[in-house]
């Protein structure tokens, strides 16, 4: 007979490959048949499709075509796993044997036994995987890593920090705090030579995956949930990267359209308004009739203004540089401070918020009082988020206090940011006829 051997194991291992090759040549030659190939797939789990390029799929072509009269394996879940593919083979009239007693498909009594097996296979491959859940959830409980992928960040073991890397991280959160979008961390992520957790350029989505992973605040996710305890986020084994306040803050950025827009290229663009009477609009670059000269415009009316963008950025940056070099300027860094224990509180309200739909399943509230909880947490939450967000924001400035020189150096992005904490910026029209810059046409009111 014409006989093919066919070698699988889930993890790579050449010995236990070459082990199932002695032990299915043993059988060939005691029956004196011909060896006609040699099927090995090696690293390939048989729980899972064996699609296209596996040796699995080949050896299903040669016995279609009748080249190969019996298959011969070491056990039966060696070469399957799932009824499925046994049903395959029985479809293509195979023959198989093993080296544990000889199984023919052939035969109902057979496929009735290779049923079995087929079926008490996958029974083992369910139950490893329910213990394999069971042990991951209950690390996670306790604040552990749960294993995959590499993290950004750490090394293999998700707990050790890789420094450059971590480094990056943090850069990569005050940056886009600080007005740069996902573009424009992912082109410094690169231009750093670093590499996604598995060895790939960086992306926007991949930077966005990063930003919102809570691994990097502290947390455990584990099947898409924060892990928690009475309510608080458990405490995880890895060490902290971002702080909490900075972390929320994000969170109400990147969710939005900050996540998705381009950045502004001038100073002013979507920072400054209108200052006509009664408009208020945001101020947008263009409009100036003058080649290569960029201007601002009133992004509501054409008509309000039109003006030379140089002269006022000028003005504004240096207000902004002597503001950070005022004797009182310490204060800036510190007047949205929140407190710690509004982290906690924060998680706190959630989840009561999250309990109401159990409290109304279970009868205890009606839904007027489930709506009337909700939107009292919910400003309640509201509130917090926003001190939260003002603390963190209000970090852009400490390292320019009393430095006012070094604002000048930074990138627009962050610039705007700053100008943005600092002040309001209202650009009003010239007046007719002026053709030199007034700082009175720019009123700036302190924030």
């Amino acid at each position: 007979m014409r006989a093919a051997t066919y070698l699988r194991q889930s993890k790579g291992d050449p010995e236990g490959i070459d082990r199932q090759r002695e032990r299915t040549q043993q059988l060939i030659d005691l029956r004196e048949w011909e060896l006609v190939e040699e099927f090995a797939d090696d690293d390939v789990s048989a729980s899972k499709r064996r699609g296209d390029g596996t040796e699995w799929a080949r050896l299903l072509t040669e016995l279609e075509s009748g080249r190969v009269e019996v298959v011969v394996a070491t056990k039966l879940d060696r070469l399957l796993r799932t009824v499925g593919d046994l049903g395959t083979l029985v479809d293509l009239g195979a023959k198989v044997v093993t080296v544990d007693g000889e199984i023919d498909l052939t035969s109902a009594f057979g496929e009735f036994q290779a049923t079995l097996g087929a079926g008490l296979a996958r029974f083992e491959v369910r139950r490893k995987s329910e213990r394999q859940q069971d042990a991951n959830a209950k690390r996670a409980r306790s604040g552990k890593w749960v294993g995959g992928r590499r993290p950004f960040g750490f090394e293999a073991d998700g707990v050790t920090v890789r420094p450059e890397e971590a480094a990056a991280i943090r850069d990569g959160f005050r940056d886009y705090l600080g007005g740069a979008n996902l573009s424009d961390v992912a082109r410094d992520w690169n231009a750093r030579g670093l590499t996604t957790g598995q060895g790939g350029t960086w992306e926007r989505t991949a930077v966005r995956a990063v930003l919102t992973n809570p691994r990097y605040v502290g947390r455990v996710r584990y099947n898409g949930e924060i892990i928690t305890k009475d309510g608080v986020p458990v405490v995880a084994e890895w060490p902290q990267l971002i702080d909490a306040d900075t972390w929320e803050a994000v969170q109400q950025l990147v969710g939005g359209a900050r996540g998705r827009v381009t950045r502004a290229r001038a100073l002013l663009t979507g920072v400054a308004v209108c200052g006509v009477e009664g408009c208020g609009a945001t101020v947008h670059g263009g409009g100036n009739a003058r080649k290569d000269v960029r201007g601002y415009r009133c992004s509501a009316a054409l008509g309000h203004f039109s003006r030379m963008a140089e002269p006022i950025e000028d003005y504004v940056d240096r207000i902004v540089a002597a503001r950070l070099n005022r004797p009182d300027a310490a204060q800036l860094a510190h007047a949205a401070d929140a407190s710690p224990e509004d982290q906690a509180a924060l998680e706190a309200l959630r989840a009561r918020r999250d309990g109401l739909g159990v409290a109304f399943a279970d009868g205890d509230l009606t839904r007027e009082q489930v709506r009337s909880a909700t939107e009292r947490l919910n400003g309640q939450i509201a509130a917090l988020e926003s001190r939260m967000a003002d603390a963190a924001r209000s970090r852009i400035l400490a390292d320019l206090i009393g430095a006012g020189d070094r604002y000048f150096d930074l990138p627009v992005e962050r610039r705007r940011q700053v100008i943005d904490t600092l002040m309001q910026v209202r650009i009003l029209p010239p007046g007719r006829g002026t053709r030199t810059f007034r700082p009175e046409s720019v009123e700036i009111t302190w924030r």
